[in-house]
Formats: structure tokens, C-alpha cells, sequence
């Protein structure tokens, strides 16, 4: 017998007791084996205890502890209308009756079932555990196998701790106990994410996912899959970006552009901030490659999403003709510039030259950025510092300020699009602490 088909309405929740379930379970093995229910004539047998414990553990030698929860699940079942005792024989020595099984015909059709095999229920009845914790984890796992999802071919599992120990009649520290025990025996595997989801701007963790020990690598592709889509670390989906921010991220992106194109007529300044944000660029990307290449196995999702990097990662080699540029000792340096050390959401989206200097000066950004020269064509026309800023200026600068609390991971992924996802200060130490 391949396949064990069971009730799970009788098997989940609190329909039965860890007795019944064993008891249901036992009867459900030996009808499969030899009793046609689906025709409805040949529904009385001859049941003993024996059998039925022989039938779950494929062994005479068993502890009393079995038997007597095999009993009380058949007075149970019985009460519960499953089964009907049209006699019972039972002895001093041994417990015998015979049973009317009609009303534990399953209609597959119409019936809510569940499905294990034979071998997974001998595993458990006879894995290094006592008695008493192998009936109630035999539950468990059945209760842990109805909640997969009919929409991933009923092979992985993505709720709720409490939500299955629900299912199982049981505390979620009970529950998480027998997760240990079968994942040791590889009978199930459980994905911990380390990643967290926005919801209503507040950071969760993901909900673990599982399945069985056979299915490790469907459960493996779709939590990745599902992390790719969904994690922060990997798209912060929530927030609205600081539009000024994401424009001089684009801004810088354009004139790079324009340089790849032949057209270098910019001041040495604007070319130095472009150069360190597609430096700064590239190191965040390869980083975030990196990681995911540290990864013991990469899924269809991952090797896509680290082709994505690479694509978005740009050729520094045009700024080579920049005399002022190869002057400098760090040209060639990951480092180039001043020491980074940021996290991968952080480096995607650099504060600017502009916003982090010392003695702020005014910035002014024109509408055309492919030219040097006169107001309407400059890209960053830079006035002398000036000690005494007027009111305009300052607030520019603090807005500026401002604007460095704000953590963006889109920002260099997508140079087309205006609305960016942000974290902001005390969000990003929450999620990078």
C-alpha cells in the first residue's frame, strides 16, 4: 500500500483525541488492506487490539502503553458513531470485536482528505521516543501535512505556528518540539528565513515554510522565490521615495549616460559624483551577488535575480580619459573616494557630493543636464561658499540633511521609475541591527 487516505476532519482539530486518531489510523491500514468498503456489503469484520498494533508498528513486540490507547480510540470512535461494536469478545488475555466499519467509507470525491503513506506512520511509531510522544506526534504530523498548500500540489506549507498547532489539539511549544524530532529523522523540512516583510510599515518576520524531507528543494525554490518577491532585503515595497533624492539619482544615471555617448562636457565636480555613485553602485551590486553566490543552493529564482544584478552593473572603464580622475591613487580602488561602509540598502542609494559637505554650499540644479556652461544648460552649477547662507539656502540644506535619513534600495535598480520605496533611520537599524 502505497498511499493512506484519511478523514481530516477526524484527524485535525479537536474532532478526536491522540487516541482516536491512532485508532482511526490503525483501522484506516488493515480496511485498505482487506476490507472493500466502497461496495458496502463487506463492511463487518473481526478487528483485534493485536492487529491493529501489529498493523501500525509491523511488530508483536509492543508496550502496553499501546494497546490501551488503541482501546480507548475504538470506544471512542464507537461513541463518535464511526464504528458500530456488534460484539465484543474481548478476554483477560486480549481485546477482540467485532465491527461494523460501513461509516468509515471515505468518498474521496466529496470528503476532505489527507494523504501519508504506511512507511511515514511506521517511522514515527517506532522512531527513539516514548510511546506516549510518538501516538501525539503521529497526530502532529498529520495535522502538519492537511495544512499544505493545494496550490503548490499540496507539497509545501507555509502557515502559522499556532495555526497547526491548532490542528494538532496541541501548544505551539509542544508543536515545535516533534519539528525537531522529524526534521532529525528527515521526515519534514523547515525554511527559516532571516528576511522580514513590510506590513503596514511595521518589518515581520516570514513565516517559516515546510514540507517533507523529500520535497526539501520545491520548498527551498518557493521561499526563495517568495523572499526574491517580497523580503526587504530584497525590495522594500511599502514607502514612497524622497522625490528630489530619486531624481539626482536619475540625474546621475543620465549624465553617465552621456559620457558612455562621447559627450564629457561637465565640470570636473559633477564628473567626480557620478563616477562614485556608479562605483558605489557596482560594489553594492556585486555584494548583493556575493551573498547570494554564499547561498548552499540557488534556486531557477536566484540564478534570475542575480542576472538582474549583473545587468544593472556599469562599465567605469569610460572615465579612464579624465585626467584629474587618473591622477588619483584610488582610480582603481573599490574604495574610491571616502571609506564605505554601509549595508547593501544603504550604498544603493548614496547621499550625494552636495549633501555631505562640511561647509554647505548653494546648489543649484538646472533642467538640462547635457551641457556645461551657461544657467540653463549647467547640471550642478556651483557658487562660491559663502559664510552667510540666505534663508532659501538654508532650508535647502537642511532639507538635504533630511534627506540623508532616508534608505533606498530601488533607487539604482530602476533608473525609470519615479515613486521608490524608503526606510527610514530607525527602520533600517531595526532591520540591519
Amino acid at each position: 500500500m502505497e498511499n493512506l487516505f484519511l478523514n481530516k476532519d477526524l484527524v485535525t482539530g479537536n474532532s478526536l483525541t491522540v487516541d482516536g486518531v491512532l485508532a482511526y489510523t490503525a483501522l484506516r491500514i488493515i480496511i485498505d488492506e482487506s476490507i472493500p468498503l466502497y461496495n458496502q456489503t463487506n463492511t463487518v469484520d473481526c478487528v483485534s487490539v493485536n492487529r491493529l498494533a501489529y498493523a501500525l508498528v509491523g511488530d508483536m513486540d509492543y508496550e502496553k502503553v499501546l494497546i490501551d490507547s488503541l482501546v480507548r480510540g475504538i470506544v471512542e470512535l464507537s461513541c463518535g458513531e464511526w464504528i458500530s461494536i456488534r460484539k465484543d469478545l474481548s478476554t483477560k488475555a486480549s481485546y477482540e470485536y467485532v465491527l461494523d466499519l460501513s461509516a468509515m467509507w471515505l468518498d474521496t470525491d466529496k470528503d476532505k482528505f489527507i494523504i501519508v503513506s504506511p512507511n511515514e506512520v511506521y517511522k514515527i511509531m517506532t522512531c527513539n521516543e516514548v510511546m506516549k510522544k510518538k501516538i501525539s506526534m503521529l497526530k502532529y504530523f498529520m495535522a502538519l501535512i492537511s495544512t499544505f498548500d493545494w496550490a503548490l500540489d499540496s507539497k509545501v506549507g507555509h502557515m502559522s505556528q499556532q495555526f497547526i498547532a491548532d490542528q494538532a489539539d496541541n501548544s505551539v511549544r509542544t508543536c515545535q518540539r516533534y519539528n525537531d524530532i522529524l526534521e532529525e529523522m528527515e521526515m519534514i523540512f523547515v525554511y527559516k528565513s532571516n528576511d522580514k516583510v513590510r506590513i503596514n510599515d511595521k518589518l515581520k518576520q516570514i513565516k517559516n515554510c515546510y514540507s517533507r524531507f523529500a520535497d526539501k528543494s520545491i520548498c527551498e525554490q518557493y521561499a526563495s522565490n517568495y523572499e526574491n518577491m517580497y523580503g526587504v532585503e530584497h525590495k522594500i515595497v511599502q514607502s514612497k521615495k524622497n522625490k528630489s533624492q530619486a531624481d539626482h539619482n536619475r540625474r546621475l544615471g543620465a549624465i553617465y549616460n552621456q559620457i558612455c555617448f562621447n559627450n564629457t562636457d561637465y565640470d570636473k565636480e559633477t564628473i567626480k559624483e557620478v563616477y562614485k555613485y556608479i562605483t558605489n553602485k557596482n560594489k553594492a551590486l556585486q555584494d548583493e551577488i556575493d551573498a547570494k553566490y554564499a547561498q548552499t543552493y540557488l534556486t531557477d529564482s536566484d540564478k534570475a535575480y542575480i542576472e538582474g544584478l549583473e545587468a544593472q552593473k556599469r562599465d567605469v572603464s569610460v572615465f579612464e580619459q579624465f585626467d584629474f580622475l587618473q591622477s588619483s591613487n584610488n582610480f582603481n580602488s573599490d574604495d574610491w573616494g571616502e571609506q564605505i561602509d554601509f549595508s547593501v540598502e544603504e550604498i544603493l542609494d548614496m547621499p550625494t557630493v552636495c549633501e555631505v559637505q562640511m561647509n554647505p554650499t548653494k546648489c543649484e540644479v538646472q533642467s538640462d543636464p547635457t551641457k556645461k556652461g551657461s544657467d540653463a544648460n549647467s547640471v550642478l552649477q556651483r557658487e562660491g561658499d559663502n559664510p552667510k547662507m540666505d534663508s532659501e539656502t538654508e532650508k535647502s540644506n537642511l532639507t538635504n540633511r533630511d534627506n540623508l535619513e532616508m534608505i533606498d534600495i530601488d533607487s539604482l535598480f530602476d533608473e525609470e521609475t519615479d515613486d521608490r520605496p524608503v526606510l527610514s533611520e530607525e527602520e533600517a537599524w531595526e532591520l540591519f541591527a
